[in-house]
């Protein structure tokens, strides 16, 4: 997961769709299949912006993160004194009103426009369904005010104690963050506005309307909600066979079900996929896409159930009109994406996006919801490019996606077929910041990318 770098992948049919591409079609294909993963810290396409402007803790200085494979609670109760916290009471008073669902409370610390906004908030993650939030400001790079906000949504995930992760026991919370204004201190501080700083995420954009089943949370904004309805059996199938695939291979999957958006406008997806930042030139549409979220850092006023630190949070998934050709599969592939981030939260700047694309793929072709065709273009492109072939630059980009996401998938498909564990493959190069090929090869000489370039020339 490299810093907000958005992952795009060309997901496609089974079938002979795929068996001889024509490229006079190309581009009408291309735009038909692609789905989306923006993988790291929020938004896909702010990668670099993301890196160059971390935000600082409030006041300047560093917070105090949980040491990684520490469960201890940083803070209870009887270890501050809010007279001496750096930071004013009113956030003591917000963070408890979010773990104790307290509105009223949350709401009496802002004024204006800035309390419709957070009511909308407030009320949108509701109808989703949380059990704890948090909610810290920071000091962005050009001094101005901001608030990174979050609550566990729909699903809390966690690895379970005992795991030996860094998180065991600690809830992944989805946060973004916004622009504020305040006025007055201690606890007469009142949030007077509040705005999406890069991330617009739908449950901003008005009131949503939700439907649940027993492994997914499903939404839209009020006016689609016939499109919640049409649609939430299909995701809950989507969600059992991605969370059984994932078992199936070993996993330890520490998450029961996903929460996901759908439209059927690709303006309002664009939006909730780009923000208020500006779509790269020549990268690709999207069907959907998976978003890893910020975490909070350690501190006396966040909940201590919280995972804090620099590490990628919980995910939401969200798909638009491009999904409808086949939305079994975009369902499945982005699900997988959210199985993928929390068992491997990352902390990398430079995770290879194959890493990523490449397991969401796999996960479409062992749950059968895809079929791996090696058509000439693909084996042409395997043949003179090797692991190039699936590099950043050509994921992100229409010329080499389609190629670039099936090559990835067809690694991980390689490893299974070949006594290797697709699953370790997945989380090991997150979390160890290394290629797929390099992580394959190095635990059996028989996965190299070289046997791998064979493989897919017999196919």
């Amino acid at each position: 997961m490299s810093a907000d770098t958005s992952s795009a992948g060309a997901s496609r049919e089974s079938g002979d769709v795929a068996t001889q591409p024509r490229r006079r079609n190309r581009r009408a294909r291309l735009a038909q299949l692609i789905v989306i993963a923006a993988t790291v810290l929020c938004l896909g396409v702010a990668g670099s912006v993301a890196a160059l402007n971390w935000p600082t803790p409030y006041p300047a200085g560093q917070a105090a993160a949980v040491p990684a494979g520490d469960t201890t609670p940083a803070w209870v109760e009887e270890d501050y004194d809010a007279e001496t916290s750096s930071y004013d009471q009113a956030w003591f008073d917000m963070n408890e009103a979010l773990q104790q669902h307290d509105r009223e409370l949350f709401l009496s610390y802002a004024e204006g426009d800035a309390q419709a906004q957070l009511a909308l908030w407030w009320d949108n993650l509701s109808a989703l369904g949380w059990t704890t939030g948090f909610i810290a400001p920071n000091t962005d790079a050009d001094g101005s005010q901001l608030v990174n906000i979050g609550v566990d949504l729909g699903f809390p995930a966690n690895e379970m104690r005992g795991s030996g992760a860094a998180d065991a026991g600690l809830i992944l919370t989805q946060g973004s963050y916004y622009r504020i204004t305040t006025t007055g201190s201690g606890d007469s501080l009142r949030i007077t506005s509040f705005v999406p700083r890069d991330v617009i995420q739908p449950w901003d954009d008005g009131k949503i309307y939700v439907e649940r089943r027993d492994h997914v949370v499903l939404f839209a904004l009020e006016d689609e909600r016939e499109l919640v309805t049409r649609t939430i059996d299909e995701a809950e199938e989507a969600a059992v066979t991605t969370l059984e695939l994932a078992t199936r291979m070993g996993g330890d999957v520490p998450q029961t079900g996903f929460t996901s958006g759908i439209t059927a406008s690709n303006e309002r997806l664009e939006r909730w996929r780009y923000g208020n930042l500006e779509k790269p030139e020549g990268e690709i549409d999207a069907a959907g896409f998976a978003r890893s979220s910020y975490r909070p850092q350690g501190s006396e006023i966040i909940d201590p159930s919280i995972a804090t630190g620099q590490a990628t949070g919980g995910t939401t998934v969200v798909l638009g009109p491009g999904a409808d050709f086949d939305r079994r599969a975009v369902f499945i592939h982005e699900f997988a994406h959210a199985i993928h981030y929390t068992a491997a939260p990352s902390q990398s700047w430079a995770t290879s996006t194959a890493a990523l694309e490449g397991f969401a793929r796999y996960a479409e072709y062992a749950s059968g919801a895809a079929q791996f065709i090696a058509y000439p273009e693909l084996k042409a492109a395997v043949a003179s490019l090797g692991v190039d072939v699936f590099s950043d630059e050509r994921i992100y980009q229409e010329a080499g996606a389609l190629e670039a996401y099936d090559a990835a998938g067809s690694y991980y498909l390689f490893v299974a077929e070949n006594g290797g564990d697709p699953w370790a493959l997945a989380v090991d190069s997150v979390t160890e910041g290394r290629p797929i090929s390099e992580v394959a090869a190095a635990s059996s000489a028989a996965l190299s990318a070289e046997n791998w370039q064979l493989w897919v020339a017999g196919q």
